[in-house]
């Protein structure tokens, strides 16, 4: 009896576990299914319905961690980021696999904009596979992105060092050395991306435009003409002819380049900018009253067009302040200054239009965004150095006038009217130390001689 207790039992338990497995091969296909309908409906460009498939497929197995790949990619072609990242965290703690999950954080998070994460997930891929060219690349790329430039130039080395002919490692160190003021090296590095791939666009045009940031137009124009003859029926190219024909001086042959690529495309905005800053710059050189007409029709098109172009803009407002119409010139520059990027250009001149209207406080403000976007220029401080005087705010002047004397040492100018603004502050300490600290380069200077023997007068007796 006791047997037979034991073998009944024993069947139960086959049975139980038959069941089981049969019900484990049922889940599986299922998820195997619904993970290849979402595969097809990614191909079929519906990534809304692929995140519900494969949603379902990770109900089904929530172990699996090619479900929360596939989801996550889903998910970013919705630009879903924060959500597919989740899914790819979660997919590292199921598979050791640091391709199939690193790879794609890394993607995802430079899309994001999160560079840093980015740069760690292909180090770790990295770490398994150091000989992988395409990887130093990337990952050269996001600390580019990020703002790492050493670290990206050692990247790209190594990147160029695994990969024979790697034309494009050149081209993006190039373009590193570019942002950080090594002309010679960025010109080396693109130079070599176009001996290893002489019909390189992108390192063509790189090239080209450092020469033109060079206003080197005589060895821009051979690199213009191969994009020209590339590309003979794109606008274009014949916009980057008109650039440096405008930088070498010939404007009649850059309104020539224009007008055909007009011809290849007649609502470019970008070419009717360039003409009409080529027509301004004939109209201010000359005194062409015709000329400017011309600058504000061609610019007013643009600025219909893109009512955002912050370049038409400025431009727009310079041609009215040529033709003497302040109130639209005012119009055009605050739009320019507020516009995406902002033109710092439009900002110095609004500061001058406000000073002359006796609108200190304005003026001092935008001479201020345009020294914020533009870096230190010294006609703009001592502009602002001038206008503090005017706001009667002679400390503040003074200020200013000693960082104009930083950027230009060899000149006391600034130093006397530090010393002077002192003295208006009711600093008569201050405005000794400036004057001795002029006289120490121009001991012959009648002004700061002047200037010291009133501040000598106002210091309180030492006793």
């Amino acid at each position: 009896m006791r047997k037979l207790a034991l073998a009944l039992a024993a069947l139960l338990s086959a049975g139980w576990v038959g069941y089981g497995a049969h019900r484990l091969l049922l889940y599986d296909s299922r998820y195997d299914a619904l993970v290849t309908l979402g595969d097809e409906l990614i191909a079929k460009e519906m990534p809304f319905q692929a995140t519900r498939t494969y949603s379902a497929a990770i109900s089904l197995r929530p172990g699996s961690a090619i479900a929360y790949v596939k989801r996550a990619e889903a998910l970013r072609k919705q630009a879903n980021f924060a959500p597919a990242i989740d899914d790819l965290e979660r997919a590292a703690t199921l598979t050791p696999d640091v391709h199939l999950v690193s790879m794609r954080l890394a993607e995802l998070y430079d899309e994001a904009g999160r560079f840093d994460d980015a740069a760690h997930h292909y180090q770790n891929v990295l770490a398994v596979d150091p000989g992988a060219a395409d990887i130093w690349y990337a990952l050269g790329l996001v600390y580019f992105r990020g703002g790492r430039e050493a670290e990206s130039i050692a990247a790209l080395n190594r990147a160029a060092e695994l990969r024979a002919g790697f034309w494009e490692a050149y081209y993006l160190r190039g373009a590193v050395f570019r942002a950080l003021g090594g002309r010679d090296e960025a010109e080396a590095d693109l130079k070599k991306a176009l001996e290893l791939a002489p019909d390189a666009a992108p390192a063509r045009l790189a090239l080209m435009a450092l020469y033109i940031e060079n206003r080197d137009p005589a060895r821009a124009m051979p690199l213009v003409q191969q994009e020209v003859n590339a590309n003979p029926g794109a606008a274009l190219p014949y916009l980057h002819l008109a650039e440096v024909h405008r930088l070498a001086g010939h404007a009649p042959e850059a309104i020539e380049a224009v007008g055909l690529a007009l011809e290849q495309d007649p609502n470019l905005p970008a070419a009717y900018l360039e003409l009409g800053e080529l027509w301004l710059d004939e109209a201010t050189g000359r005194g062409d009253a015709i000329a400017l007409e011309k600058a504000v029709t061609a610019l007013d098109s643009v600025v219909k067009m893109e009512p955002g172009n912050g370049a038409a803009c400025l431009a727009l407002g310079r041609a009215h302040l040529a033709m003497g119409d302040e109130v639209r010139a005012f119009s055009e520059l605050k739009r320019a200054g507020e516009a995406t990027p902002p033109q710092a250009e439009a900002h110095r001149l609004l500061g001058d239009l406000y000073r002359a209207r006796a609108n200190y406080a304005e003026a001092v403000t935008a001479y201020h965004i345009y020294l914020l976007l533009e870096g230190q220029s010294p006609p703009v401080l001592e502009r602002l150095g001038d206008t503090y005087l005017d706001l009667e705010k002679p400390g503040l002047a003074a200020e200013t006038y000693l960082e104009l004397a930083e950027l230009e040492p060899h000149r006391v100018g600034p130093l006397a009217k530090a010393a002077s603004a002192f003295l208006l502050h009711g600093n008569a300490e201050s405005a000794a130390t400036v004057c001795r600290r002029g006289l120490a380069a121009n001991p012959e200077n009648a002004t700061l001689l002047e200037l010291l023997a009133r501040a000598e007068r106002r210091r309180p007796f030492a006793g």
